[in-house]
């Protein structure tokens, strides 16, 4: 029987090898792992990482496969708050790969199994207003960060408090409001550090960079920093300079933009690589 930890470490080192594009000796790793349990619900994380490496590899038939079948080896569990993680996780990754509908019934089906103090309730709250700001639905989406940011705080969870009040400076962001967007940036920032959360500390100091007036020889040193560490953190890098943008000088937003869409060109968005590419050309045709 694996104890939590242990699977936590196997994700950590899943992450690792995905970070340096060693594909192949990450799913020989996992294959060995899942050989080694007959835990199911181990195995239906396991698999869940198997279905992230090959997203990686653009094996997207494959993904989907074992997207699949982790969702029914938990089926049948009694353990709903495993169950609950299981599924965020695999949410997760359909809302990855473009598959929304999919994400949105789980987490539909997340909210309706699990208590409203439980972390991957919260989160799934959370990423219910992420769906709907990818579908354009920004009042739906201001909803549930709200929601997510008032339990979050009322139940003392500092890294779901992080990400929606991340996701509120975006919002604002958005709609081209830079005092709203550093109000609510300043706010995540402590408890993204109480949380100790690796990603959102650098994420947010980097755009209040931005947003601060620091020149894009400054930003760009900061963001290469930020993107060594992972491929998720070359991401958010990515996601910065594309949300941010419309609250920066044009010369300065193309700038970033550009760079943003080699990025995601590199970590295999396809999707924001477009929309990174719409919004480059509204800029030069003198839109902003």
């Amino acid at each position: 029987m694996y104890s939590m930890s242990a699977v936590g470490e196997i994700e950590e080192h899943v992450n690792y090898l995905i970070s340096e594009k060693k594909f192949k000796e990450a799913l020989d790793f996992l294959n060995s792992e899942i050989e080694n349990t007959l835990d199911r619900g181990i195995i239906a994380l396991l698999l869940y990482e198997k279905a992230k490496v090959t997203h990686y590899m653009g094996e997207h038939r494959d993904s989907m496969k074992y997207l699949t079948e982790s969702l029914s080896l938990i089926e049948e569990m009694d353990d709903t708050e495993f169950k609950g993680e299981v599924m965020f996780h695999i949410a997760s990754m359909y809302m990855v790969t473009g598959e929304l509908d999919k994400a949105k019934k789980l987490l539909e089906r997340i909210l309706s199994i699990l208590p409203e103090d439980s972390h991957f309730y919260l989160a799934a709250m959370h990423n219910m207003g992420d769906l709907y700001k990818r579908e354009g639905n920004y009042e739906q989406s201001l909803n549930y960060f709200k929601n997510c940011f008032s339990k979050a705080t009322k139940y003392g969870d500092n890294f779901m408090a992080a990400y929606a009040s991340e996701n509120l400076a975006e919002y604002y962001a958005q709609e081209g409001s830079v005092e709203n967007a550093i109000k609510w940036l300043k706010t995540s920032l402590p408890f993204a550090r109480r949380a100790g959360d690796n990603r959102l500390v650098p994420l947010i100091d980097l755009v209040l960079m931005m947003l601060e007036g620091a020149d894009y020889e400054e930003i760009s040193k900061r963001a290469n920093e930020i993107k060594t560490m992972s491929l998720p953190h070359a991401h958010d890098v990515a996601d910065a300079f594309y949300n941010y943008s419309l609250l920066l000088p044009k010369d300065k937003a193309k700038l970033l933009l550009r760079d943003a869409i080699l990025i995601y060109s590199e970590v295999g968005n396809g999707t924001m690589q477009q929309k990174c590419t719409e919004r480059m050309q509204k800029l030069e045709a003198g839109e902003h």
